[in-house]
């Protein structure tokens, strides 16, 4: 995975690019820490600095943020910006710059356009969003309404299987004309064409899986799915990478997915198994085992991670941390929030008998968090403190 660049600042690129000269920057720069306005809008408005060329250079750090042009690159072009006052795509272009983010993301559009599913001028305003922001043109469409997750999420599998070469443009067309009509998958809407699509991964795709579990979102999906089309890289790298899964969960995921592949599970029961584990910090083979046959989701209750975390005993980071670690080495997860001295002994035992009546329905979730949070203030004994107001007698 190539690293990331350091961040720049506008201000660098700014002076480097010579738009402003740096002792405009300096006048520029008390006016901003008084005012908590950005130090660009500060020079725009003294008269230093363009408007467009303000955003030509937000544009160019969004484009350097997302590591898909080099500094040394968007200085030059920022330099044209000034001396020649055209946009920064039109500098680009005169450099020679070719962006393959670029054309992936106008290659969505296009097959969304020929397609029928969304207006060319619609396409071109999303396009300038993607170029000032630097988000994916699926995500883009679909916050602004173009068109739904299901059809953008479509349109990033056409163009999968087009670069797989399972088939052409034109059937991709066609089967997203489908899909978006009836409502159904791209696979199925292929299917349905007599276009069979042969590839076992197609019996649950992993981002599917993802949002059964409900660890991920459709928006964040999308986002990984034209982001993994940009770097040639699996969706589940994408999102380990940004940080919406963790290693450990991908490699339950794909488990699971292979699972399901090979008849052993069905979807959903994978789905609120993967679920369990990354709830509970069961283990995969555990949470399978509770799971069952069962198609309903056994864990809408809250879990007792979620209970740590909610009563501000363990941060977000720590109790994914104390999950990944319970679940690999099938550990209850008190125990390890104890073995990781991320909690006292007595709290944890408090934590657990809390969590039990709530299980067993004795107390709600909100009497559940009031009592342990009573524990902490007052460090009695928990079932004392229960039994004083009326919720459970000690045992």
């Amino acid at each position: 995975m190539a690293k990331r660049p350091d961040p720049v600042l506008i201000g660098d690129l700014l002076v480097k690019s010579e738009l402003v000269s740096l002792g405009q920057f300096a006048d520029a720069m008390p006016i901003s820490l008084t005012t908590g306005l950005p130090v660009g809008r500060v020079l725009v408005g003294s008269g230093y600095l363009k408007e467009t060329h303000f955003k030509a250079a937000v544009a160019a750090q969004s484009l350097i943020r997302e590591n898909l042009l080099h500094l040394d690159l968007a200085l030059s072009a920022l330099k044209l910006v000034g001396q020649y006052n055209v946009s920064l795509d039109e500098a680009l272009k005169r450099l020679g710059w070719r962006s393959e983010y670029y054309e992936t993301t106008n290659r969505l559009g296009d097959l969304l356009v020929d397609a029928g599913l969304v207006e060319p001028s619609v396409v071109n305003d999303c396009l300038d969003d993607c170029f000032a922001s630097g988000l994916p043109l699926g995500r883009v469409l679909v916050m602004k309404g173009a068109v739904n997750e299901m059809v953008t999420y479509a349109a990033l599998t056409a163009q999968i299987l087009i670069r797989e070469n399972h088939i052409n443009r034109d059937q991709a067309i066609e089967a997203l004309k489908l899909a978006a009509r009836r409502k159904v998958t791209i696979e199925e809407s292929l299917n349905l064409s007599g276009i069979a699509i042969v590839s076992k991964t197609h019996a649950i795709r992993l981002g599917e899986l993802l949002i059964l579990a409900d660890l991920v979102s459709e928006i964040d999906l999308l986002s990984a799915v034209e982001r993994g089309l940009l770097d040639e890289q699996p969706i589940g790298q994408v999102l380990v990478r940004v940080g919406l899964i963790t290693e450990n969960t991908l490699k339950q995921a794909l488990q699971l997915q292979e699972m399901v592949t090979e008849g052993q599970v069905r979807p959903l029961i994978a789905a609120n198994a993967l679920k369990a584990a990354r709830r509970t910090g069961k283990s995969l083979a555990a949470a399978l085992k509770e799971v069952g046959d069962n198609d309903s989701d056994l864990y809408s209750k809250m879990e007792l991670p979620e209970l740590f975390r909610n009563v501000g005993l363990i941060g977000q980071s720590d109790m994914i941390k104390a999950i990944d670690f319970s679940s690999t080495t099938d550990s209850p997860f008190a125990e390890v929030v104890w073995r990781l001295r991320l909690v006292d002994q007595s709290t944890i035992q408090a934590a657990v008998r809390c969590h039990e009546l709530y299980k067993a329905d004795q107390i709600s979730a909100e009497q559940c968090i009031f009592a342990l949070q009573s524990f902490l203030g007052s460090r009695r004994n928990i079932d004392e403190l229960l039994g004083q107001v009326g919720w459970q007698g000690g045992r």
